[in-house]
């Protein structure tokens, strides 16, 4: 499988939406050419929930003209530069096949800028969808691949699902996909949220928010303790950032992202500075 050709879903849609007068021809295009042909991957028939689901994380608006984008994307080519770091790391992990689509992200979004670099992704059981722009650089194509294909290794690895994976998995997740991230691109190419909390002890957050809620499963209810909520006073990125501590912790210089997948979260706990 690997990368599907979205370029071909991209030519069809600014082809389409160009011709568009309105903005319910506009909504109904992006509907049409790009949420429609994914609605197969996500399991459902809701084209209009997954639309609005698929905006919440980091789709371009319908409102939003990708003309320049697709111009300047069938020079740059991140088809091809995510296609070659897939198939590399496929081989290097051992790991299962992906469905991989490639999307233009919302640009009006000054938090997808600001705290994710202007990417940003999902990862299913079997399938990745990434957001990007023109600007996205090559290591960072490359980055966002490994961190989001490391999830399909760790999640095929453990044999869960979205509704059974506990918050410590999770954050484990996280940390394991940075890890990889550091491993075949170097430090500089990890996330912000890597390094976000490293001035502050966060053992008091820890106990907090983070310890109590260690073995609660499914994704939908610790989302607050893993990305951070600032009504409830949670700072951002919490679980992700303790997360990739976690496994720093755990591990030393040898260890290796190929070895680590198998290791169990508890494993990664109780070697870590975390520890019970």
């Amino acid at each position: 499988m690997g990368v599907v050709r979205t370029d071909k879903w991209l030519y069809h849609y600014n082809n389409r939406w160009m011709n568009a007068t309105t903005m319910e021809e506009k909504v109904e295009c992006q509907r049409d050419v790009i949420i429609r042909p994914l609605c197969n991957i996500f399991s459902t028939d809701d084209i209009l929930g997954l639309h609005q689901y698929l905006i919440r994380m980091g789709l371009f608006l319908p409102d939003q003209s990708i003309n320049l984008e697709y111009e300047k994307w069938s020079e740059s080519l991140p088809w091809f530069i995510i296609q070659d770091q897939f198939l590399k790391l496929k081989k290097k992990w051992n790991g299962p096949d992906a469905k991989i689509y490639i999307l233009p992200m919302n640009q009006k979004d000054p938090f997808l800028r600001t705290e994710l670099g202007g990417k940003t992704g999902l990862s299913l059981d079997n399938a990745i969808v990434l957001f990007i722009d023109s600007t996205t650089t090559k290591e960072d194509l490359q980055a966002l691949i490994t961190h989001e294909y490391n999830h399909i290794c760790r999640l095929s690895r453990m044999n869960q699902s979205e509704e059974s994976v506990t918050f410590l998995e999770s954050m484990i997740m996280e940390g394991l996909a940075e890890f990889a991230v550091k491993e075949e691109l170097g430090k500089s190419a990890c996330a912000s949220w890597t390094t976000r909390y490293d001035h502050v002890s966060i053992g008091p957050w820890f106990e907090r928010w983070v310890r109590p809620h260690l073995w609660k499963e499914g994704r939908q209810n610790y989302l607050s303790y893993l990305y951070g909520n600032k009504e409830l006073g949670i700072p951002l990125w919490l679980g992700y950032y303790t997360g990739y501590k976690m496994v720093q912790s755990a591990t030393n210089e040898t260890d290796t992202t190929i070895q680590l997948l198998p290791l169990s979260a508890d494993a990664f706990l109780d070697r870590s500075l975390f520890k019970t």
